[in-house]
């Protein structure tokens, strides 16, 4: 094959379109070069178009990420701020709840000191009944026993004395019953506003 070759070039080397050809040759190959040059340029301008695009692109992501970023610092404040509003409502809820506590805890000592002194009023009204029936038992036996009168009569100013002064503890006692119902009243309403 190297021989073949060798014979075919002393063959062509003074042929005219040979020696055209060697010296076109080269030729060929610059204008091919300048293509490729120009293709590269065109290619340059592509690239620099493309990276002043994605230049613009990155300046805008870092705008909306700087935007992000304040948004993200303003929900953060606002976070902090229902936070501490929680916490200082959850403090007041506690302290809201311990002063029911208290309250109600007042107001059934006093309902339970109401009882009490319903119960001593009546045992009280009853004695009184009782008195009063003693009386009246006296008065007839008054006008039974004639002969006995004064030692009844006695007796009565005895009993009527008994009388009014149970009469006066049970007046005094109503009064006090009164203000108990009062301040039952007035603590019933204090827990109905703060439980409202």
């Amino acid at each position: 094959v190297l021989q073949r070759n060798c014979a075919a070039y002393l063959k062509l080397r003074h042929w005219q379109w040979w020696r055209l050809f060697t010296k076109v040759k080269p030729l060929l190959q610059v204008t091919r070069q300048e293509e490729e040059l120009l293709a590269k340029e065109e290619e340059l301008v592509k690239v620099k178009e493309k990276q002043t695009k994605v230049e613009a692109e990155l300046v805008e992501m870092e705008r909306k990420h700087q935007q992000i970023i304040e948004e993200k610092n303003i929900l953060a404040e606002q976070l902090q701020a229902e936070t501490e509003l929680f916490i200082e409502a959850e403090e007041m809820r506690a302290r809201l709840a311990t002063k029911k506590q208290e309250l109600e805890e007042i107001l059934h000592d006093l309902e339970a000191r109401v009882e009490e002194e319903e119960e001593r009023n009546q045992a009280l009204l009853n004695e009184k009944k009782k008195m009063q029936t003693h009386v009246q038992d006296l008065e007839e036996q008054l006008d039974e026993e004639e002969a006995a009168r004064q030692k009844l009569q006695l007796e009565k100013v005895t009993a009527e004395a008994k009388i009014k002064k149970m009469e006066e503890d049970i007046l005094l006692l109503e009064d006090q019953n009164s203000k108990f119902l009062k301040e039952k009243k007035l603590t019933e309403d204090r827990i109905a506003e703060f439980t409202s």
